[in-house]
């Protein structure tokens, strides 16, 4: 999910020389934007927060393949509810490909090291193929872009001269770079504008409680130099606390509808790294295996918060299922965590799923459950011997 799926059937149509197209499916929705120069839909900052987390979930999946994007501006995104589909795979490459193709993206969301003016062209192709460094940086800056604008209300770019100054700064730096010692006031004025914007982002984000790591990712994505930008290992590590802040201020407030939309992206996105764990490319289901050790405890966690978001609505059963599945993480994934935190989570997962047993009416089979757990201590242990209590009564 999150990306837009190719239909089964291909289609070539051929005259002297065969030409092949790639056909997409049809993805229902309304458009983050109708153009390449702005964000149309209005969203309130939270949701803001929680589109970018998918966009960078989707982009983690396909970096890690070796590929990159290159196409990520509004009108290739799709808002489903609160759901993302980054749309238009027809420009993704290779992430080590150096051919002299010219990035196409939208001019007010791709950073300064692509797309050039026509005057730039020759010296381009040159460049790209020698010095530019990670192309997946491209797509970082793209969703830096996109998050900007969505959180500011105004685009990154004061407009397509400062982003084109900016494309001519970075060309002639990689060229030579002592062109810093004799630096036009043109790419002078430019970068002056984008530290400002980039400073006043970062106060922003701080505004809206963002903590201080994945405000200074954030930050990072709008870089003028692509070398400066976090990789998107480092953009969803930072994201994945934020997430799960948010889950637990909204689990403390006891408003479990947001409770349940701030887990379940994460959620999604460890379920889905799980499927392509099963991938046949070897090196590539070793990557995800090995985010999945990394972050078991968080997966974990956020299994649980949900299933007590669900038990507080009443929804039982689906809890009870939730529990169930996050025992089976807590085992597949067991070189994640020490065993004190297995213990620890062995504990709320069994005791929640007999509170579960209970509220559908299997008082024996919850008593049952929570004196296998009689020998808890702490407050785990002093919920678990209230709890027995009540299902003596």
């Amino acid at each position: 999910t999150g990306i837009v799926h190719l239909v089964d059937k291909q289609y070539a149509f051929t005259d002297d020389d065969p030409y092949w197209f790639l056909v997409m499916e049809y993805v229902h929705g309304k458009r983050l934007g109708a153009s390449k120069y702005r964000i149309d839909l209005e969203l309130e900052e939270e949701q803001a927060i929680r589109l970018i987390f998918q966009l960078c979930s989707v982009i983690y999946s396909i970096h890690q393949r070796g590929k990159y994007h290159q196409d990520i501006f509004p009108d290739n995104i799709k808002i489903q509810g609160e759901d993302v589909i980054l749309l238009d795979l027809g420009g993704m490459r290779e992430a080590e490909r150096r051919s002299g193709t010219i990035i196409f993206g939208g001019e007010m969301y791709s950073p300064p090291e692509v797309s050039p003016t026509r005057l730039r062209m020759k010296r381009f192709r040159a460049l790209r193929k020698q010095k530019m460094g990670s192309f997946e940086s491209a797509d970082i800056f793209s969703i830096g872009a996109i998050c900007y604008e969505l959180v500011m209300g105004e685009s990154f770019f004061e407009n397509i001269e400062q982003s084109n100054q900016l494309k001519e700064y970075i060309y002639d730096y990689y060229t030579d770079p002592d062109t810093l010692k004799r630096m036009k006031k043109e790419y002078q004025d430019a970068l002056n504008v984008a530290q400002r914007r980039i400073q006043r982002f970062s106060q922003a984000l701080e505004r809206l409680e963002i903590l201080p790591d994945l405000r200074d990712a954030l930050t990072r994505t709008l870089a003028v130099h692509p070398q400066k930008r976090p990789n998107i290992e480092e953009l969803l590590n930072a994201f994945f606390p934020c997430m799960l802040q948010r889950a637990k201020a909204a689990h403390e407030r006891g408003n479990w509808a947001q409770t349940l939309l701030w887990v379940r992206h994460v959620e999604q996105h460890f379920d889905e790294i799980r499927i392509e764990r099963a991938s046949q490319d070897a090196d590539f289901a070793q990557k995800m295996q090995q985010h999945l050790l990394i972050h078991a405890p968080m997966y974990v966690e956020t299994c649980l918060i949900r299933g007590i978001a669900q038990f507080y609505q009443e929804l039982f059963e689906a809890a009870q299922r939730n529990f169930l599945k996050t025992h089976e993480i807590l085992e597949l994934y067991q070189d994640g965590y020490s065993a004190a935190q297995r213990n620890s989570y062995l504990l709320k997962i069994a005791n929640n799923i007999a509170a579960c047993l209970y509220k559908r009416q299997q008082p024996a089979e919850a008593l049952h459950l929570l004196k296998s757990l009689s020998t808890a201590q702490g407050k785990v242990g002093q919920i678990i011997h209230q709890n027995v209590q009540v299902c003596s009564a």
